[in-house]
């Protein structure tokens, strides 16, 4: 039986993404109408749980093409709903590109349809849009964000060659091709060595509201999509070629970050060098078949968009004065922690949201007969934690990012600031919330 979930999943972003466009320039009613359409997608969501009786196979027909919402699936959009709207309410506070909202709303349909598109090849060609829809916000009219976003946007679409290859490669297909294919379609898309320029790039001028948006959000569709088209061609992920050739580019990408932030002299700097280090080590996800893989890349990618959180609220927080309101000065108090608490999320240092991430990362990168890597992969991240220990000061004292928001600090920002710090302190306190929320995703308790 053919139903509508799949297809209202897929049309709902883009109307309310539609209504919320020509009222972008007013952003509390934009922020409104996002955090309501969310809503509606989270309901429906609900209601299509197979238990529920409704949307009962949670399939439609359309353009000739089938699209089906599977349980992981479900799951997983029921995570990044909630994750967007928290998202959204961040910009609610903080500034933020008036284009923020209709992105994030707009790039929510091509990567749903990605995931349910049959066949598997095409939803290709939806991640691409979702990279080009992302190109607004990336580059946020500075000159110097966009040449890092158009190379973000050339580079998936680079990609998408040898993605394709690797899905239309014969079952038990054998030789060279067999794993460089999926090798160098997983090395472009994840960032990793020597593919890694797009991630130094967009760290080093995209706003950081935009970094939360592409690579903490949207990047969880990308990955579990590649991590699923790697599992179409076992034989690759198995040989000794492919498996030595990631623990590498993961050690690579790490050492060339540990360098970046060892030289950086100013902050956007330091926190390119942390999102190249934590998107070089997401590599090693694809050492582990199916579920095993998606159990160290979900936490991983769950850290690093509340790291990310951290850090963009951090920034954006102004800066109190005498004059200041009181919850000004609270806000003003709290920055300090935020910061350096997500940027050692993104090292993946205990207890942080992504320790638990970075661990796994750690475990499966030295299962490999080299011990090499994984040493090269610790040398990295003591590097990393000592440069950003040495440039907090830096951190600390240059101006905050963007634009201020309009009016002066309220309560309600403070008390959104505490659930994000409460928030993020429960997930590094218990590190098992993050593996065992994925492991619920993906059926396995």
């Amino acid at each position: 039986m053919d139903t509508g979930s799949p297809l209202i999943l897929t049309l709902l972003p883009l109307v309310a993404a539609a209504i919320a466009l020509p009222l972008r320039s007013r952003r509390r009613v934009t922020v409104i109408i996002g955090l309501v359409s969310l809503g509606l997608l989270t309901l429906l969501l609900v209601l299509a749980s197979p238990g529920a009786g409704l949307f009962a196979d949670n399939s439609v027909i359309a353009f000739g093409r089938e699209l089906v919402l599977t349980p992981f699936v479900r799951s997983l959009f029921l995570f990044l709903y909630p994750a967007m709207g928290l998202f959204f309410a961040c910009t609610l506070f903080f500034p933020a590109g008036r284009a923020l909202v209709p992105v994030g709303l707009a790039i929510l349909s091509p990567l749903a349809v990605a995931l349910m598109i049959n066949p598997v090849a095409l939803g290709a060609v939806f991640i691409l849009a979702a990279a080009a829809l992302t190109l607004p916000v990336l580059h946020g009219g500075h000159f110097e964000a966009a040449g890092a976003s158009w190379r973000y946007v050339l580079l998936v679409a680079l990609g998408m060659a040898p993605l394709l290859l690797t899905l239309s490669a014969p079952a038990g297909a054998s030789g060279s091709s067999s794993w460089l294919w999926p090798l160098a379609a997983l090395l472009i898309w994840f960032g990793g060595f020597p593919f890694h320029i797009w991630v130094w790039g967009l760290g080093r001028h995209a706003p950081m509201t935009a970094l939360c948006l592409a690579l903490g959000i949207g990047q969880m569709i990308v990955v579990v999509y590649l991590l699923g088209a790697v599992d179409a061609v076992p034989a690759a992920r198995m040989s000794v070629q492919f498996q030595s050739a990631v623990r590498w580019s993961a050690a690579l990408t790490a050492l060339i970050a540990a360098f970046q932030m060892a030289r950086a002299a100013d902050r956007r700097g330091i926190i390119a060098g942390l999102l190249l280090l934590d998107t070089g080590l997401l590599v090693l996800a694809a050492l582990s078949p199916g579920s095993d893989g998606l159990m160290i890349a979900l936490p991983s990618l769950m850290g690093r968009f509340l790291g990310l959180m951290l850090v963009t609220t951090a920034l954006a927080i102004p800066p109190a004065d005498a004059d200041s309101t009181r919850a000004a000065r609270w806000n003003d108090l709290l920055r300090p922690g935020l910061l350096i608490y997500g940027c050692l999320s993104l090292i993946g240092m205990p207890p942080t949201p992504g320790f638990s991430g970075r661990w796994s990362q750690l475990v499966v990168a030295g299962q490999g007969a080299s011990p090499w890597p994984v040493v090269a992969i610790g040398v990295a991240l003591t590097v990393g934690l000592v440069a950003l220990f040495r440039v907090i000061p830096i951190l600390l004292t240059q101006d905050r990012e963007g634009r201020q928001i309009d009016g002066p600090s309220t309560q309600v920002s403070t008390i959104f600031l505490m659930f994000l710090a409460g928030l993020s302190l429960l997930i590094g306190l218990l590190p098992g919330l993050l593996p065992g929320l994925a492991a619920r995703m993906l059926g396995l308790s």
